[in-house]
């Protein structure tokens, strides 16, 4: 049987797991969210910093999050508490005017606003760090368009940041949108150390999709290299001589067993006008990521039906062995999280 994932992940918890989006939570409007089998109830403080509490009312247990933003407190729908950013209730209706402030308290959690994301700290102790050690590579520069997709996987976080660094996959699962099938042979450097797993790929003839012409119209040779950074994110650049890149960051947050959130932040600069490519990146990065979806459905749905049945691998999928070694001595809350290191060759075809 397998096992929930705060069992599975024990230790994976106690990090900066990212909420929602800036844009996604105003000042008027209370927001649910679930991390970790956890409910959440967000909204903005009376300065517009953002506050995340255990999405339940300590009077009757109703949801917070159906509740209404007040001024800055956010109001049960059952019978009117009102909590502050603590997590302190300051007003009982039924009780009148009455001082109540300090006699009850539902959990709040540290939250942190950075590069146009909330992160939320799932831990039960105070953060190890106090902001997120991510910054999204670029943000707010005017040399470069980006954009945030946020997406639904019936997956856990371990599987979909090997698949966003995955090569072999993409001439398969993105046929025709990605990589098309042609036997090349390509040589990977797999190198690991603090907790993140670099892996640079020696094919400079490769190219992505439609990007030849998007992002790239000098046809200079392309520079790819993947990193997974522990505990849930990956980046996989591309960059075209030195006028023009593309960038995708993914920040994987887990929601419940076989169920997480990616927030995909999409970076790109190039020669021509990039405010104009912008519709048609976000319809391209759009139409891959749908295909990941339903291959990770393909394979979260069967490894509900096959826990305990391991994974065989290739020389191709070295870069996923490390990355299930960093993540299981993060679960026990191991030094060899950062400390463990290995440089290796390798090579593929696709």
């Amino acid at each position: 049987m397998m096992l929930s994932l705060r069992e599975r992940d024990k230790a994976l918890i106690n990090n900066w797991y990212i909420a929602c989006l800036s844009n996604e939570l105003t000042s008027k409007a209370a927001l649910k969210r679930v991390i970790y089998d956890t409910p959440l109830a967000l909204f903005r403080d009376p300065q517009g910093k953002p506050t995340a509490l255990l999405d339940r009312c300590v009077h009757r247990g109703a949801q917070l999050s159906l509740g209404y933003c007040d001024e800055g407190h956010l109001r049960c729908p059952y019978h009117g508490w009102r909590y502050d950013s603590q997590g302190v209730v300051n007003e009982i209706p039924s009780e009148g005017k009455g001082e109540c402030k300090g006699r009850h308290q539902q959990r709040s959690y540290p939250t942190i606003e950075q590069d146009g994301a909330i992160w939320v700290w799932m831990g039960e102790g105070p953060p190890k760090t106090e902001t997120p050690p991510w910054r999204f590579p670029n943000y707010g520069e005017s040399k470069w368009c980006h954009y945030y997709m946020i997406t639904d996987f019936d997956n856990e976080v371990t599987n979909l940041v090997e698949n966003f660094m995955d090569v072999p996959h993409t001439v398969f699962v993105h046929s025709g949108w990605f990589r098309d099938r042609q036997m090349t042979h390509v040589p990977m450097t797999v190198d690991v150390e603090n907790g993140q797993v670099n892996v640079t790929y020696h094919q400079p003839q490769d190219s992505i999709g439609f990007t030849r012409f998007l992002i790239n119209p000098l046809n200079e040779k392309m520079t790819h290299t993947d990193r997974f950074i522990f505990p849930n994110i990956t980046r996989v650049d591309y960059t075209f001589g030195s006028s023009s890149a593309f960038i995708i960051n993914s920040q994987c947050t887990p929601v419940s067993t076989m169920k997480s959130r990616v927030y995909t932040y999409i970076a790109f600069k190039t020669l021509n006008y990039a405010f104009l490519l912008k519709p048609l990146m976000q319809f391209y990065t759009r139409q891959v990521i749908e295909q990941d979806v339903e291959i990770m459905k393909n394979q979260g749905d069967n490894l509900k039906l096959f826990p305990d049945v391991p994974f065989r691998s290739s020389e191709a999928d070295e870069l996923h062995l490390a990355i299930e070694k960093i993540r299981r001595y993060g679960i026990e809350d191991k030094p060899e999280t950062f400390t463990f290191a290995k440089k290796s060759e390798k090579q593929f075809w696709i």
